[in-house]
C-alpha cells in the first residue's frame, strides 16, 4: 500500500529494538495528529550460487506470514497504548532498506531502530537504520535502545546541534517545531573548534575571545527568524568548543536528570548522489553514540 495522507513512518522486525522504535514513532504520531506505518520487509532466503534457483512459493508463503504476524502484534501493541493513532501496516518483499527510503517518499518522519551492539558505526547504528539516515526523503529519528518512552518520562528539551551555516536553516526550524509540539524549551548548541589558533602566537588568547563572540552572533542570527514564530518555545543559547560530535554528546550527557534531551535534532551537510551515499561523519557519529533519539535533517528537508 502507499500512504495516502502525510504519516509517520517507522520500519519493524520483530526485535525489541524496533518495538521499541514503533512505540516511540507512535508517541511523535500522538502528539503530531498523524497516522502512523509500519513497515516489515522481507527478503528471498540466500540461495548461494545455484543459477536459475526459483524461490519455492511454499516458502514465500511462510515469510509472508511471518512478516504479517510481525505487523499485526506490532500494531496490536501500538493500538493498545495509543488508541487514538491510526495505525496502518504494509508487508513488502524487497530489501529493506529501499522498502523504507520508498515509504518515506509520501511522508513526514521516518523512524528506526539500532542494534545498539559492535564496535563499527556500521553495526552500532544497524546497516538499515544508517541507509535509511542517509537516504530517505524526509528527516529520519534513529531511535537508540536506551530511550525512555514511559508514560511517566520526564518532557527533556529538545537539543538542536546547529552547524552555523546556511544549509542548517531547515534542521533549526524542525527543532523548534519539534519543541512545541512537545510544549518543552530548546537548546542551541554551536561547537566550534580552534584548533588552529595554536595557543601561542601573540596575542591569541584575544582572538579567541574575538571569535567567540562572533559565533554568539552568528548563532542568534540562525536563531532569530525562528525565536520570532515560536513565541512559546523558551530558547538557551550555548557555545562550546572542541569536536562537533563529541562535544555536543558530552554536553547532552552532562545535563541534570530530568532535563536530558527528549531528542537531538543535527543537520547533514552532505549533497549530491555521491554525498548522500554515506552520512557526514558527524552525523553518523551522533546517531552512532547518543543515548537519546537523534532526528537527523538536511539543509533541502531530507536527511
Amino acid at each position: 500500500m502507499n500512504v495516502q495522507v502525510p504519516a509517520i513512518v517507522v520500519g519493524v522486525d520483530g526485535s525489541p529494538e524496533a518495538m521499541l522504535a514503533a512505540e516511540w514513532a507512535a508517541q511523535e504520531a500522538h502528539r503530531r495528529e498523524l497516522p502512523l506505518l509500519l513497515i516489515h520487509a522481507f527478503t528471498d532466503p540466500a540461495a548461494g550460487y545455484l543459477s536459475g534457483y526459483v524461490v519455492p512459493q511454499e516458502l514465500l508463503d511462510a515469510l509472508q506470514n511471518a512478516s504479517r504476524h510481525v505487523l499485526d502484534e506490532t500494531a496490536d501493541r501500538i493500538r493498545a497504548r495509543f488508541p487514538d493513532v491510526p495505525v496502518n501496516t504494509d508487508s513488502v518483499h524487497r530489501d529493506p532498506r529501499r522498502a523504507l527510503v520508498d515509504a518515506s517518499t509520501d511522508a513526514v518522519l521516518t523512524v528506526v531502530g539500532t542494534r545498539g551492539r559492535g564496535k563499527i558505526p556500521e553495526v552500532i547504528i544497524g546497516s538499515v537504520a544508517l541507509y535509511v539516515a542517509s537516504h530517505a526523503n524526509t528527516p529520519v529519528a534513529v531511535i537508540p535502545p536506551t530511550t525512555d518512552i514511559s508514560d511517566g518520562a520526564p518532557a527533556g528539551p529538545v537539543l538542536l546541534g546547529v552547524a552555523g551555516s546556511a544549509d542548517s536553516e531547515t534542521a533549526v526550524a524542525f527543532a523548534f517545531d519539534e519543541a512545541a509540539v512537545r510544549h518543552t524549551y530548546l537548546l542551541a548548541v554551536l561547537v566550534w573548534d580552534d584548533l588552529a589558533l595554536s595557543g601561542f602566537a601573540e596575542g591569541a588568547g584575544e582572538t579567541r575571545r574575538v571569535e567567540e563572540d562572533e559565533e554568539h552572533v552568528v548563532l542568534s542570527e540562525q536563531l532569530a527568524g525562528f525565536a520570532d514564530k515560536y513565541p512559546d518555545v523558551p530558547t538557551r543559547q550555548i557555545v562550546l568548543r572542541g569536536d562537533p560530535a563529541g562535544r555536543l554528546l558530552s554536553y547532552a550527557g552532562g545535563l541534570p536528570t530530568g532535563h536530558r534531551p527528549s531528542v537531538v535534532v543535527i543537520g547533514s551537510r552532505s549533497r549530491g548522489r555521491a554525498a548522500r551515499a554515506l552520512l557526514a561523519a558527524n552525523s553518523q557519529q551522533v546517531i552512532g553514540t547518543s543515548l537519546d533519539p537523534v532526528i537527523v535533517v538536511r539543509g533541502d528537508g531530507k536527511p
